[in-house]
């Protein structure tokens, strides 16, 4: 993986493709859940989601790592403490120059 030098830019391939709601199976739990997209950022060539949840009022944001796979989504949870940590402080920053 590509360490991140700080460029993080906004995409819409889920959004442009399924709207603002996308669905993910946690195998998990055995069950489908809805999450709102509420942004989606490159980081390093890699995509990532950030979702909140569509279901329940839980106010925290869901990072996912996604890609497209035979034109659908495939979202999946990021593991790493290092690819989570990398991800999120570009959100953070990103979202810093662009909202703030």
């Amino acid at each position: 993986m590509e360490f991140w030098t700080g460029s993080a830019s906004e995409v819409r391939h889920l959004r442009d493709s399924w709207g603002n709601q996308v669905e993910w199976y946690d195998a998990r739990l055995a069950r489908a859940e809805r999450y709102e997209v509420m942004t989606e950022i490159d980081v390093a060539g890699q995509t990532y989601a950030v979702l909140t949840s569509a279901d329940t009022a839980d106010p925290h944001p869901y990072l996912f790592r996604y890609s497209l796979t035979e034109g659908a989504p495939l979202l999946v949870p990021i593991e790493a403490e290092e690819e989570w940590d990398q991800a999120a402080d570009a959100f953070v920053t990103w979202l810093d120059t662009h909202h703030t």
